[in-house]
């Protein structure tokens, strides 16, 4: 009988062991998957990732990463399925968030009313979805103040549910809080976004992440030296923020896009800067490389520059084949195992 009960525990003990070996190989290889997406290298990254939703087709992990791999038509497929798997993973549920945003996003420019209220909706119960999860979420309460405090009433908008979520903000996050006041803020005629930072700064601390506001400040009024400046106090201390001599390079790009008088120095201004971060030290997404070579590309061949143009492109469809091609610096994503997300409002150029 010992020996019996021995024997069993042995077998139990290699299952266990199989079964943490096969978890680890899979994050492994999810990681992996990320990894080739990164570099561009997406049908790659779906191979990895087919292979292991079919030894495991309960990896919520695996079907996350695949969420940010296909392509936008078929994201939501994804995510539900590995919010499905794992209802209560916060980082699942603020991915599903955004998608919803986006496609409301998409309805507000054809001005499609149904597909903007239902995304809406979506994305605001699955925010609140998070809140009951992790109450202190500062993420998804930020989020909530920004639709509620940007959006018209007839969108979903209401001030006054948004100072709500406001004032559940400020005893978790000042500087989240700072970010929400300025949201409603804005809607006075009076209000400067270079005041409000500013005051936060004297009144808190000169951190990075506050500095960063008010540099971007700067490039929203237009005060495109301003926000050099700040910038460069940045870069001095982390020089991994030289990526901020993007948002300046954009900046000029949509000064030139307004055209006038100054339209051609601001497109040497967009040039100088974007060629400023192509040429610092410090290590660089092949994303945001080839986005930056795109753009070069793109405004070398308006100027009738098609041989130099045609350089660029090729530069950047070599580092990613399919580079995106809108204004906003592409965001870097994380690794999936790493539990982790950013808001950024979709209602501010910076």
């Amino acid at each position: 009988m010992k020996t019996i009960i021995t024997y069993l525990a042995l077998i139990l003990a290699l299952q266990l062991f199989s079964s943490t070996f096969l978890i680890a190989q899979n994050i492994e290889n999810i990681v992996k998957a990320y990894e080739q997406r990164m570099n561009g290298d997406i049908e790659g990254a779906k191979a990895i990732l087919n292979d292991i939703i079919k030894i495991d087709s309960t990896n919520a992990l695996a079907y996350f990463e695949m969420a940010r791999t296909v392509e936008d038509s078929m994201k939501l497929q994804f995510i539900t399925k590995s919010i499905a798997l794992d209802s209560t993973n916060t980082m699942f549920l603020f991915y599903q968030a955004n998608l919803y945003m986006l496609d409301a996003y998409r309805g507000m420019k054809s001005n499609n009313k149904t597909i903007i209220t239902k995304n809406i909706n979506k994305c605001i119960a699955t925010l609140k979805r998070i809140l009951e999860i992790n109450n202190d979420c500062r993420e998804s309460i930020l989020f909530l103040v920004d639709l509620y405090g940007t959006l018209p009433k007839d969108m979903g908008g209401n001030p006054r549910t948004a100072r709500l979520y406001l004032d559940k903000l400020k005893p978790i996050d000042s500087f989240y809080a700072a970010q929400g006041e300025w949201i409603l803020k804005s809607k006075n005629i009076d209000a400067d976004i270079v005041k409000h930072w500013k005051n936060y700064i004297e009144n808190n601390a000169e951190t990075e992440n506050a500095l960063i506001k008010l540099g971007k400040a700067y490039l929203l009024k237009n005060e495109i030296g301003m926000a050099d400046e700040v910038f460069n106090k940045i870069i001095k201390i982390d020089s991994s923020q030289i990526i901020l001599k993007l948002d300046v390079a954009r900046a000029y790009l949509y000064s030139a896009m307004r055209g006038g008088d100054e339209q051609n120095r601001a497109i040497q201004g967009f040039k100088k800067y974007i060629n400023v971060y192509l040429e610092s030290n410090v290590s660089k997404p092949k994303l945001i490389q080839a986005w930056s070579y795109g753009w070069l590309g793109m405004i070398e061949g308006r100027q009738g520059n098609n041989i130099l143009a045609e350089e660029y492109y090729n530069k950047a469809e070599s580092l990613i084949p399919n580079y995106p091609k809108y204004t906003a610096i592409p965001k870097i994503e994380n690794q999936p195992n790493i539990l982790t997300y950013k808001y950024s409002s979709y209602f501010s150029a910076f």
